[in-house]
């Protein structure tokens, strides 16, 4: 279930610790993690009612080459916190919880990360891992996150990564509509994407000629080449792909249509790319990303906090969502 959780009582903070256990377990993740990750859960929960009254949150099973983790996120439109380095000090907490702090989520969990401003409240990402070496990490750092329609417990979104030494792909897509049958068209496309294992033009274009006739999806393609940072583009239908870099943001043209209709291939590009460029791919289930939507240091932040921030902020609510953020670290190897 990839869904928003609201968090307006106190009786949402064991809901959250009981479905975080449930995630973790099919992980197989330590009997000590587990009871590590309730306290972060009740910390960080307690943190939204005292401070914003209200909020919400996203527990995510993530599985991606050579990782296998859960994702925790919380979110509020609350006052921010104004002492950060205060409320990292053991023992500043929220009235009702362990009387831990940010300091013991931070601690507790395998990644943290937090922005919180006057404006913008407060997001807050954690991990735990069961497993986190994924290929060219040294490159590349990217996170992905999903959330179905409010009305529904699956999502129609869906995202592919694949890493090999010479290459990053991400594919992102979305099933036409949403629920189970969004779901099912989302994962037959994933399962032909997986198949080709071609670049992305020969991609969207194989995947258009299978799936004639089917529910059927849109589509956008990314491979990053890692010996020299070129990346090669295709997307048929209206998956976002953006390119924020020294000179702002490069929004990428896409070729209206969908994966299922009558046979075709995807708008098609090739572009250059420097370290420090973030690239966002997202469905239409956020709104469309301007400026106004970075908040002031936003970028700054872990592309898993990126991503959490935008799929609060932009989300749509009327539909299911996703967003794959992607931060290049390094100088190209040679």
């Amino acid at each position: 279930m990839k869904k928003w959780i609201e968090i307006d009582d106190r009786s949402a903070i064991a809901a959250l610790r009981r479905l975080a256990r449930r995630y973790a377990t099919s992980i197989d993740l330590p009997e000590r993690r587990l009871e590590e990750m309730a306290i972060v859960v009740t910390e960080a929960a307690t943190n939204v009612l005292r401070y914003a009254e209200r909020g919400r949150a996203l527990i995510e099973v993530i599985h991606a080459p050579g990782v296998e983790k859960i994702v925790l996120v919380f979110t509020d439109h609350g006052p921010g916190i104004g002492d950060m380095d205060r409320m990292f000090q053991d023992g500043e907490s929220s009235s009702g919880s362990a009387g831990l702090g940010l300091s013991a989520i931070r601690r507790l969990s395998d990644t943290f990360d937090i922005f919180s401003s006057a404006a913008d409240g407060t997001t807050i990402v954690c991990t735990f891992d069961r497993q986190n070496s994924p290929p060219n990490a040294a490159v590349l750092d990217i996170e992905g996150l999903r959330v179905c329609h409010p009305a529904e417990s699956v999502c129609g979104d869906d995202w592919m990564l694949r890493q090999t030494p010479e290459a990053t792909d991400v594919l992102v897509c979305d099933g036409l509509g949403h629920g189970s049958r969004a779901a099912e068209a989302a994962a037959e496309l994933i399962q032909g994407a997986t198949n080709h294992a071609a670049d992305p033009a020969a991609t969207i274009t194989a995947l258009s000629a299978d799936l004639v006739g089917h529910r059927g999806a849109v589509a956008a393609m990314i491979r990053i080449h890692m010996a020299d940072l070129t990346m090669a583009y295709s997307a048929l239908g209206n998956i976002a792909t953006l390119c924020i870099g020294a000179t702002g943001i490069r929004r990428l043209a896409v070729r209206d249509g969908r994966i299922g209709g009558q046979a075709t291939h995807g708008f098609e590009d090739t572009i250059q790319l420097a370290p420090g460029d973030i690239l966002i791919l997202h469905s239409d289930g956020l709104k469309t990303l301007r400026d106004k939507n970075f908040a002031p240091g936003l970028l700054g932040r872990s592309p898993l906090l990126i991503a959490a921030f935008l799929l609060d902020r932009a989300f749509r609510g009327r539909d299911d969502a996703s967003i794959v953020v992607a931060r290049l670290k390094a100088e190209p190897r040679s």
